[in-house]
């Protein structure tokens, strides 16, 4: 089944309640995207280019995986997370069948539209992500649907869980909503007058009509952004905001979502399918493979996967920069290695921002940001270890001669600055500070930490 296409235009093919855009590697059931894997949707689209055929299992393996030499497993793994998606048990409709020992076959009835061509060209400088998200697909969604809606919204999370990648990746949605993008990266920006001056260049080549603004990297110039930001919103009432942040701007009509890690494990002992379900996983094994195909799936080699994603906190970039390192390291290990002072180090993309090309680098940038009185909390609240109680935090930090308020103060501001978790359960609400951020601050050399600091001074 091929077609030619022509410039401008997009083949579709439609099943069932599904539309499969192969060129935009979307799969929608109505008007909304299918949470759906990479691996999956190439298996998906290996399957829908046959329908009614039975395509041996390992010319499908061979299609998706190329020269990479993968066990059987890991089909059944995708083709099962590819049944979930398409609804097989839940609707009653069934689209892949399974023939013992020949293969797999998809029994939907296919059909080939054309898509319309866009009659203008997107307006704006919008980035493009030159790899897909792993496990966001969701929260993607509910910005997609919650911003036409919303004059000022806010990703707040720490550095590295993916808050530029997801604005991107849901902006793309959004064009249509809007006359134009203009996305400006705020993290080269020094100073509140820098800010102002930028966007005033910025804005004044706007053209009419609806705009979203993207404020990449705001928490430097918090207090800034948050100022200009509702001088513009009351300046342009047909302007919205998206911004990311490690903290929240605190200005007027902000909406803030916050970033949670990637899924990982609870189970030390999850089964390989168990495993791949959850999107730190997901992610790992997707990035490993990108850099040592002949990875494979073993019980041993997944439990040192999810310890790898466990010490990792679930953190996008980390896990990344983890995935990466087995071609020279091993993936046995990793775990290991992870637990001394290589984990702050492990390198980064060659052409990452610098505050990105080691988890060191991106604790600096936060680091830097805390007063003296958070950074000397964020160290002694790293001695604690697991979670604990606010209570358990003015007890820890007594001996730096600060006042019981002005502790609970430096602890809200850890938690706005996305350093500090917060938890509510059963016992009430206790604090958690994730690994990555305890090794930093107990290592202390990093720039920004003086060595000679005390928490009395």
């Amino acid at each position: 089944m091929s077609a030619t296409t022509q410039i401008g235009t997009e083949t579709v093919l439609q099943f069932g309640r599904f539309q499969l855009h192969p060129y935009k590697r979307q799969l929608l059931q109505g008007d909304r995207p299918v949470r759906i894997g990479s691996r999956a949707l190439d298996i998906l689209l290996v399957l829908v280019a046959q329908p009614g055929e039975i395509i041996a299992k390992e010319t499908i393996i061979a299609r998706v995986w190329g020269s990479t030499v993968v066990e059987e497993i890991n089909l059944r793994v995708h083709i099962a997370a590819l049944r979930r998606a398409l609804g097989e048990g839940h609707t009653g409709e069934r689209y892949i069948a399974n023939v013992p020992l020949r293969g797999y076959g998809f029994v939907g009835v296919v059909e080939t539209l054309q898509a319309q061509p866009s009659r203008v060209a997107p307006v704006g400088n919008l980035p493009v992500l030159l790899v897909g998200l792993v496990g966001r697909m969701r929260l993607a969604q509910h910005l997609i649907e919650q911003m036409p809606g919303t004059r000022l919204l806010t990703l707040v999370g720490p550095g590295g869980i993916g808050k530029t990648s997801l604005a991107i990746q849901a902006c793309e949605s959004l064009q249509s909503q809007y006359a134009g993008i203009l996305f400006l990266d705020l993290s080269p920006v020094a100073t509140p007058e820098a800010l102002a001056r930028l966007l005033a260049t910025e804005l004044d080549v706007a053209g009419e009509g609806r705009w979203l603004l993207v404020l990449d990297n705001c928490e430097h110039l918090a207090c800034a952004c948050a100022q200009q930001v509702e001088r513009l919103l009351r300046q342009y009432p047909a302007l919205g905001v998206l911004a990311t942040s490690r903290e929240p701007l605190r200005a007027e009509g902000e909406h803030v979502l916050r970033l949670p890690p990637l899924e990982v494990p609870a189970d030390d002992e999850v089964s390989l399918m168990g495993a791949m379900c959850c999107s730190a996983v997901q992610l790992f094994v997707q990035r490993a493979r990108d850099v040592h195909g002949r990875l494979g799936l073993n019980p041993v080699q997944v439990r040192a996967i999810v310890e790898v994603c466990r010490r990792l906190d679930g953190i996008p970039l980390a896990i990344e920069m983890a995935a990466r390192q087995i071609d020279t390291l091993g993936l046995a290990g990793l775990p290991k290695l992870l637990d001394s002072g290589f984990l702050l180090h492990m390198p980064g993309r060659r052409t990452a921002p610098a505050r990105q090309r080691s988890l060191g680098a991106i604790y600096d940038w936060s680091f830097d940001l805390l007063s003296d009185t958070e950074q000397d909390c964020l160290r002694l609240l790293a001695r604690l270890g697991g979670s604990f109680t606010a209570e358990a935090a003015v007890s820890a930090l007594v001996d730096t001669r600060l006042c019981r308020e002005r502790i609970l103060a430096a602890l809200c501001q850890l938690v706005d600055k996305s350093l500090l978790l917060v938890e509510e359960g059963e016992y009430g609400v206790r604090y958690r500070m994730l690994h990555t951020v305890r090794a930093y601050a107990l290592e202390g050399h990093s720039g920004g930490w003086p060595d000679h600091a005390s928490p009395a001074a």
